[in-house]
């Protein structure tokens, strides 16, 4: 089985940053900024293991919802988020690994107390773009590692300014990954940090640095892929200075979830499903639960060199 059948198993939640910062403003409690590169975001995809020489599609969707806690007071939230990623294997490799470049532009839909009528609002816009270098060695023995870093860049939005999800201020991307592909197992880490700076327009640091892991065990049976898949995130400091973009006082958050997924490989175009819910949280308005759904596109690879014909004296 190639690398490509393995490689490809992202997303977690730009809707997390959806969640939390429009429920809690909404019910006017405390908020806080939630990782603008939204923890699960790499569950499923090995990016561990180098991809073959060329260009991929990865377009990632997810519906999620989130009933408030008992005694919060919070609405209901659902939100859709659809993650679009270009992916471009160079032919460019460092010290034996491949150089490989990732490009994202999501967009986020954010719906309070849907069908509720009074006290009901919706939102719907582009979520920070990012741009990630990296380069992927294969280890051997199944095993591969790669190192990226890129940033999210800036957005002026009214769901930046107003609710705080991503936002106007650059953030620093760090992601490391580890993946092991072999006899028909395959399992991913992938650890991500992230560093954001000030807001440009009031020149408030609002969002915490943030650690997260995304994993994925799958087991292959021939064109199927069953496994599980979860993830979690932590800020590493409170808010500061302890408030939103909306003004509100912040607190370091935290959550795990787990779930499961199965995929298809249909030849060059590989489909997946997974299910996620959280089984722990701190500082939410309550446990998500989460559908994503996922298809994989190769766009274009270079022709396989012509064999130059046997000469015999």
């Amino acid at each position: 089985m190639s690398n490509w059948d393995f490689i490809i198993k992202p997303a977690r939640g730009l809707a997390r940053a959806a969640i939390a910062g429009v429920a809690l403003l909404a019910a006017g409690g405390a908020a806080s900024a939630d990782p603008v590169s939204p923890a699960g975001w790499t569950a499923g995809i090995a990016l561990g293991a180098p991809l073959p020489e060329g260009v991929y599609f990865i377009n990632t969707a997810t519906y999620f919802e989130r009933s408030p806690k008992s005694g919060t007071g919070a609405p209901t939230i659902d939100a859709g988020v659809n993650i679009p990623v270009v992916a471009w294997a160079t032919p460019l490799t460092i010290l034996g690994g491949r150089v490989e470049v990732l490009g994202i532009v999501p967009e986020l839909a954010v719906g309070v107390n849907p069908n509720a009528g009074v006290g009901s609002s919706s939102w719907r816009d582009f979520y920070n773009p990012a741009g990630l270098v990296g380069v992927a060695w294969d280890l051997g023995g199944g095993f591969g590692f790669a190192n990226y870093i890129g940033a999210f860049a800036p957005v002026n939005t009214a769901l930046g300014n107003t609710l705080n999800l991503g936002g106007n201020y650059w953030t620093f991307l760090e992601l490391a990954t580890l993946a092991y592909n072999r006899d028909t197992w395959s399992a991913t880490a992938n650890f991500t940090y992230s560093s954001s700076g000030n807001d440009r327009s009031t020149g408030i640091h609002i969002q915490p640095d943030t650690a997260q892991i995304d994993f994925t065990i799958t087991k292959h049976f021939n064109k199927w892929e069953v496994g599980l898949v979860g993830y979690g995130s932590t800020d590493l400091g409170d808010p500061w200075p302890l408030r939103t973009a909306g003004g509100l006082y912040g607190r370091k958050q935290s959550q795990f979830a787990l779930g499961g997924l199965v995929g298809y490989n249909f030849g060059p175009v590989i489909t997946q499903f997974y299910l996620t819910r959280d089984v722990a949280e701190s500082n939410y308005s309550g446990y998500d639960t989460r559908f994503w759904s996922r298809v994989i596109v190769p766009l274009w690879n270079p022709d396989a060199p012509a064999k130059k014909p046997l000469i015999v004296k």
